[in-house]
């Protein structure tokens, strides 16, 4: 919901929440369900799965020290938190603007500043300096030629959620204990879970005052955002407080371009490795096909210094009893035959120009590719949104053109 993630890596199965109240009318952990995102893997890609540091619990691997994204998912979905003598309060940015601003980091150049933005916000983020930011919400006036005279609010700032905000709207009617400046006669629901619709009733003279005094601050339209609190781990597991989204992305960056060098290594062992015992294979079975190797009715003693001699490679564990031969020697008979020489042969060859290919990639090309897949894949996801809401409004009364924030 807004205000929310901006990516979910886990799918929102069952009542995880609500803008309603924010998240806090959630079922408890035992009712819902999750599993992983389409997205989640073009974030975190498989390709990084070894090179990570894995934990170890009571002998067993478990879940890495940290994981190493595609893009900085504490600047895409935020985080706020309390902790021993530190707090932390990141906005949500657009998972688009960080795509773009790393590449321009790739290309050597200067990133842009960024804003906060939170998915399926309708109302507008303005920058007023010195990392502060007032989030606006989205109203229309009703005139005595509608149906209803008073105004229209079909967006709510950014944290404010919509049960709070009802109360808040129920203190200005006329029957109540909280006295106000302003008095509304009626107040109207629409709402769904995601989208916010609320009807205020008001007379003329109500809302002169309200014109008066600022639609935004009589109904409470804004909120503010700062980004002068963004404290976080750093790489290095030292905690240090950021000046700046920019900042954070510098130095994400840097380690992530350092994993991709790890990464292109880890591959071009791995490609070396898997052409090698193809090819190998390939050559144990034409070796046998033309009667230059003996392997029936032959000691495994002989065997092995025959595939010595014939400079065959070692892999795994050469100590005896093993002979770093076994992936020769526990071959199936029904393998040993011309056909399964050339399918070898081609895989090998294809291996072949998959390594070449891996090794004439540069790092930073490697990471451009990554950021491409996924920038299209969020690219659809946001269009599926905008589908969605489109559709919802199309069940809903034609809204007059007019409109705004009114500022």
């Amino acid at each position: 919901f807004v205000g929310s993630n901006n990516i979910n890596v886990l799918v929102p199965s069952g009542q995880f929440g609500t803008r309603l109240q924010g998240g806090s009318d959630h079922a408890s952990a035992r009712y819902i369900y999750t599993r992983m995102a389409p997205l989640t893997r073009l974030i975190f890609s498989p390709l990084d799965d070894a090179i990570l540091t894995y934990m170890e619990e009571d002998g067993q691997s478990i879940e890495p020290r940290w994981y190493a994204p595609v893009i900085p998912m504490v600047l895409v979905n935020g985080a706020s938190g309390i902790g021993t003598g530190w707090s932390t309060d990141v906005p949500n940015y657009d998972p688009r603007a960080i795509i773009e601003n790393l590449r321009l980091w790739i290309a050597s150049k200067k990133m842009k500043p960024m804003r906060p933005w939170y998915r399926g916000f309708k109302g507008s983020v303005e920058n007023i300096g010195q990392g502060a930011h007032y989030t606006w919400g989205v109203f229309e006036e009703k005139d005595k030629n509608c149906t209803t005279q008073g105004y229209e609010i079909t967006e709510l700032p950014i944290k404010k959620w919509t049960q709070d905000y009802k109360e808040f709207l129920l203190t200005m009617l006329p029957n109540s204990d909280t006295k106000t400046k302003v008095t509304v006669q009626d107040v109207r629901e629409y709402h769904t879970e995601k989208s916010v619709h609320f009807m205020v009733k008001m007379t003329e003279e109500e809302m002169v005052k309200v014109k008066e005094q600022g639609v935004e601050h009589v109904f409470k339209l804004w909120s503010s955002i700062s980004e002068t609190n963004m404290v976080l781990f750093d790489s290095e597991g030292r905690i240090k407080k950021y000046k700046s989204a920019v900042e954070i992305l510098e130095e994400f960056a840097t380690v992530r371009l350092r994993y991709y060098n790890i990464r292109k290594k880890y591959l071009i062992d791995k490609l070396t490795l898997e052409r090698d015992l193809l090819s190998n294979r390939a050559r144990f079975i034409a070796m046998i096909i033309a009667k230059k190797l003996h392997i029936n009715n032959v000691k495994k003693a002989d065997v092995v210094k025959d595939l010595v001699r014939f400079k065959f490679q070692k892999f795994g564990d050469d100590k005896p009893p093993r002979t770093g031969f076994e992936y020769l020697l526990i071959m199936q008979i029904a393998s040993l035959t011309r056909e399964r020489k050339e399918e070898l042969e081609r895989m090998s060859k294809d291996k072949a120009a998959e390594l070449e290919k891996v090794k004439r990639t540069t790092v930073q090309q490697m990471w451009l590719t990554d950021l491409q897949q996924l920038e299209t894949a969020i690219l659809e996801l946001y269009a599926a949104d905008a589908d969605d809401a489109d559709a919802g409004r199309g069940r809903k009364r034609k809204a007059p053109e007019a409109g705004g924030r009114g500022r």
